[in-house]
């Protein structure tokens, strides 16, 4: 059985990765916390240090990069971000390099790293990187994954005999997401009977979403495509990379619109949440016709990953809402 190693394996992607893998391969969780990873395949390694990443994946057939270092501690500790975001990932790439056994990497990427505003046109994996088109709050993060993507794609460019590929994915949806995900605190809000509060300034952001059970499909297909070498090395790194996400763009008012919806006909309109505009002092960044100005084409997902069918939002989230409704329900008996 292949062994495989995910680093960042304690955060929200790599835990769902981790369970995804479970039934077919031998798994090193490498973080630097535990959390939700078993004692015999969690290893405790900080991948700032060389030694310790070199160790940790030394037994490992192939290597998947989740670490990061993510909003808002991002833009708390920024020096301690880099040292994560760009010389962690340096050390992963590296220590793949030179390991005799690894058959390659794949890189957790981000949509973010082509921005949020001003899209236009065709929108595939050729589209490019525009870190300072997003919101402020976002910049480091999307200046990490795109310095990430440099690392790792330089490494594949140069690379003779493994593969150093990326999947940029949509922001995951999923029953564990983070609990500050506009998703999550509007679903919690609705349930309690409370407003969903979308900020004016912000309420017409385009986003692109992935279901995250498409995230680990992307990702094991992936994964197998290397391991049996279906996937080699060919020179040009843009050979290796993927977009994951539903394609069709939603506004964050679109998507409390879709959670109002939903609770309303799973509750058979017992509870009918609101929606609140709430106004600050920002500058409006979107427009209502935001979301239309992209085509989103999916082809090299389907060609690279075998995802014939992605899931819709709409369906995740009402599949979220039934279950977070389900499992209340069985709390309160």
């Amino acid at each position: 059985m292949p062994t495989i190693a995910i680093t960042g394996g304690s955060g929200y992607v790599g835990t769902a990765l981790c369970e995804a893998f479970a039934d077919q391969f031998e798994l090193q969780i490498l973080d630097r916390r535990k959390a939700g990873a078993s004692e015999r395949t969690f290893v405790q390694c900080d991948i700032r240090d060389y030694k310790q990443v070199e160790r940790s994946i030394s037994g490992c057939d192939l290597v998947i990069h989740a670490a990061i270092i993510q909003i808002p501690e991002i833009n708390e500790n920024k020096r301690l971000a880099y040292e994560v975001n760009i010389l962690g990932t340096h050390n992963v790439c590296q220590a793949v390099h030179m390991s005799q056994r690894c058959k390659g990497l794949i890189l957790v990427s981000s949509w973010h790293t082509m921005g949020e505003r001003g899209i236009a046109g065709t929108v595939d994996e050729t589209f490019g990187l525009r870190p300072d088109m997003v919101e402020e709050r976002a910049r480091a993060y999307a200046l990490s994954k795109m310095g990430q993507e440099a690392i790792v794609r330089l490494h594949d460019e140069s690379s003779k005999d493994k593969v150093f590929g990326l999947i940029r994915i949509g922001t995951a949806l999923g029953e564990n997401m983070p609990p500050m995900t506009a998703a999550n605190l509007f679903i919690n809000a609705a349930l309690r009977g409370e407003a969903m509060t979308p900020y004016a300034h912000s309420m017409y952001r385009p986003m692109l979403y992935a279901d995250i059970h498409d995230v680990t499909r992307a990702f094991k297909s992936y994964a197998n495509k290397i391991l049996e070498n279906k996937i080699k090395a060919t020179g040009n790194s843009l050979d290796h990379i993927a977009n994951v996400y539903y394609p069709e763009a939603i506004s964050i008012y679109g998507l409390a619109e879709i959670i109002r919806d939903s609770i309303t006909n799973l509750t058979n309109g017992k509870i009918e949440p609101k929606i609140e505009v709430v106004k600050k002092d920002e500058p409006m960044l979107f427009g209502p016709q935001s979301k239309e100005t992209m085509k989103l084409n999916m082809t090299k997902s389907k060609e690279l990953l075998d995802l014939e069918r992605l899931t819709p939002p709409k369906e995740t989230l009402n599949r979220i809402i039934r279950d977070r409704m389900r499992n209340h329900l069985a709390r309160s008996q």
